[in-house]
């Protein structure tokens, strides 16, 4: 009996059952003509499939196809945002062309990776036809295989960006003895409670990485975050501030107490009242208006940094554990990275007849390379896992009134 794709790939989805009910044995199913090919076809679907569900890092940078390239390397032009073509068409001429070759530091040398990995599958897997266990080895292989290509991603992300703030920075009382002088701004700005520096990053830091991006002429929409790093903006004075007095419930009643107006009639008595109820000290909240001012979202205004940003948390962004530091990577994905791609992520499949396994193998071959010498990628590296307690409120003194 012969089997279409169509029934193998119902068969590998079903630990082995067709449509109708009827189970094959792996046994019979490699003994049928052109079926382990067709096997190896069905398995790269399935993977391709799975991995573009589970991909973060691809999907923030573009892909390239090199399938004609042949060699490990390759180059070739790219027009970055600082390069601005001539388009002025004279009377009676022609409008000038445009060509990537005019970029002057747009050089992309894409330097192809081999990687893969294989999967021993006995003649005890065979014998039985456990079709989904196989499976599940050949998945988790595959993901493996993305997770190595994500981390890939951040690690290029991290180190070929524009680094704005690094705490490691000598010339800014870092600790990298006699190194160069690694950032734009120095260390990080925030301040522990008690006002002493401990190199975490305040509101006024974001803003000079996305204006540092946009100075180089990219709108960066995507900030990249360990997830150990992400409680860090929660604690911000100044981000909770904003939330209060945009309409932020949540944000309200986790505030440190500051109101808008102190001065305020009846502003100091609505916030202890408020605050019993958070201690429970007085009537608790139900878990219905909990849910809701969880839900709740504050109002940021169009020209404010964090209106439109996607903040993305993933764990392979790179994490010293010994010093507890990470990095906070801003991006513009328009303009990030180049996934090059000379191989595809495909599966095949042969028998090692000497020691009676099956061998499957998993192989892609690929380049990550940034886009204008990673002008559209801002970088905070060695960013402790600390908050800046700090939020040092303008207080406005009118004097010299005299006309």
């Amino acid at each position: 009996m012969s089997l279409t794709k169509q029934d193998l790939y119902e068969i590998v989805n079903n630990n082995g059952y067709n449509s109708d009910g009827v189970k094959f044995e792996i046994a019979d199913a490699l003994a049928t003509p052109d079926t382990p090919q067709v096997l190896g076809q069905i398995y790269t679907e399935v993977l391709q499939e799975l991995i573009q569900m589970q991909a973060i890092g691809q999907r923030l940078i573009q892909t390239i196809r090199h399938d004609d390239i042949v060699g490990e390397s390759t180059s070739f032009k790219w027009f970055g945002a600082g390069n601005i073509p001539n388009v002025e068409r004279a009377e009676n001429g022609e409008y000038p062309e445009f060509t990537i070759t005019a970029g002057k530091t747009a050089t992309i040398r894409a330097q192809f990776l081999q990687r893969g990995l294989t999967i021993k599958i006995s003649q005890e897997n065979i014998k039985y036809s456990r079709w989904d266990l196989i499976r599940a080895h050949i998945m988790q292989a595959g993901l493996a295989l993305l997770r190595a290509k994500e981390a890939l991603i951040f690690s290029v992300f991290e180190g070929a960006g524009a680094i704005v703030f690094d705490n490691n920075d000598p010339m800014n009382g870092g600790i990298g003895g006699n190194q160069p002088v690694q950032s734009i701004k120095g260390r990080g700005t925030g301040r522990d409670r008690y006002g002493n520096k401990n190199g975490s990053l305040t509101y006024e830091d974001y803003v000079d990485m996305v204006a540092a991006m946009i100075a180089n002429g990219y709108n960066p929409n995507v900030l990249l975050v360990h997830p150990l790093c992400l409680p860090i903006f929660q604690k911000d004075p100044i981000l909770r501030h904003i939330g209060m007095i945009n309409g932020n419930p949540e944000a309200f009643l986790n505030d440190s107490g500051r109101t808008t107006n102190a001065y305020k009639n009846g502003t100091v008595d609505t916030w202890r009242r408020q605050q019993r109820k958070a201690n429970g000290n007085s009537q608790t909240l139900t878990d219905s208006e909990v849910n809701l001012l969880s839900t709740t979202q504050p109002n940021m205004p169009s020209f404010h940094p964090l209106a439109g940003m996607t903040v993305i948390v993933s764990s392979l962004v790179p994490f010293d554990v010994a010093t507890k530091t990470t990095s906070l990577i801003l991006i513009d994905t328009n303009a990030s990275a180049i996934l090059n791609e000379q191989t595809p992520l495909t599966v095949d499949s042969w028998e090692e007849y000497s020691r009676e396994i099956q061998v499957v193998r998993i192989k892609e071959s690929y380049s990550v390379d940034v886009i204008d010498e990673g002008r559209g990628i801002a970088v905070a590296k060695n960013i402790p896992l600390v908050a800046n307690e700090i939020f040092n409120d303008p207080q406005v003194v009118l004097n010299d009134l005299t006309p």
